[in-house]
């Protein structure tokens, strides 16, 4: 395969900012809204993965940063050359800030000013445990998608028309290889839906969820240049994680995660409110001894 240009592109916030936090509670309707899990940075996860793209991704072009306005993350070196923190208002459209809906601020990823023809979309929680290739991603010009079981494209795993989406954590908490073309072309196929979920401040259950729609766009509608990834095949390259805060349980999974190495995984804060202090020890930990050197991208 010919040589393409690849962006990596990250969302972030910083959870912890007091400003932020009022921001966002003034805006809350439902305790969900304000869920500890999907602010809090307790495992500077972000800086971690970035150490491990240093460590393991040679192919890339730029990283972008996705953020609420003002934050930059502190311990960043914004002078680099091949970062880049963008805020929100310079993608989105006014009519939907602020926003602190992933499902928005995804659907607006194309209009990142300079992005590459292709880029690979990162959570912050995604991190890289062994040499990765782009082959791992569009093997001989097809593009792998992994969100499938057994290569079954179904939408009502997308929008189902019942208020409801469906979820599957394993087989969805992947990096997602795109095309911008057709990420932009995949916010247009459900407009209403699109707009409602533009609209929603906070993530709900009956969102478009970005990274469902692409998977489902893809072997919809580009299927001739997709190919379906089952679930054992996927289990290969990718592991994911949900930290908790069984101890036991814990230490024997991050022991395995550690024996196989995976190309990537997600470490999924699942802690609730109450995080176990001995749990956040293992975790902080683990990533020390597995990615303890700063990246060039650290101050």
């Amino acid at each position: 395969m010919a040589k393409i240009a690849v962006d990596l592109v990250y969302t972030w916030v910083n959870g912890e900012d007091p400003a932020h936090i009022e921001r966002w509670k003034s805006y809350a309707g439902n305790p969900q809204d304000v869920n500890p899990e999907r602010y809090r940075d307790t495992y500077q996860l972000l800086k971690h993965s970035l150490r491990s793209v240093e460590k393991y991704l040679k192919w890339y072009r730029n990283i972008y940063i996705v953020t609420a306005r003002p934050q930059v993350p502190e311990w960043l070196n914004t002078s680099h050359p091949k970062i880049k923190v963008l805020h929100h208002d310079e993608i989105i459209d006014p009519q939907y800030l602020p926003t602190f809906n992933p499902n928005c601020i995804e659907s607006f990823l194309h209009m990142i000013p300079d992005l590459a023809e292709h880029f690979l979309y990162i959570n912050d929680d995604f991190l890289f445990g062994s040499e990765t290739d782009i082959e791992d991603f569009m093997p001989k010009g097809k593009y792998r998608i992994f969100n499938t079981l057994f290569g079954e494209n179904l939408s009502w795993r997308i929008y189902d028309g019942k208020n409801d989406v469906i979820g599957l954590g394993v087989i969805e908490h992947t990096p997602l290889f795109i095309k911008r073309e057709f990420w932009e072309e995949m916010t247009r196929i459900y407009p209403e839906e699109q707009h409602r979920t533009r609209t929603n401040k906070f993530r709900k259950d009956n969102d478009l969820m970005t990274y469902k729609l692409y998977r489902y766009y893809m072997l919809k509608y580009q299927k001739s240049v997709s190919r379906a990834i089952s679930l054992p095949e996927l289990l290969k390259v990718n592991t994911f994680h949900k930290i908790m805060n069984k101890l036991p349980y814990q230490q024997k999974a991050f022991r395995k995660l550690e024996e196989k190495r995976p190309k990537f995984y997600c470490l999924n804060d699942d802690q609730r409110d109450n995080p176990n202090p001995e749990v956040v020890k293992l975790v902080q930990a683990f990533l020390e001894r597995n990615y303890p050197n700063k990246s060039q991208f650290e101050i």
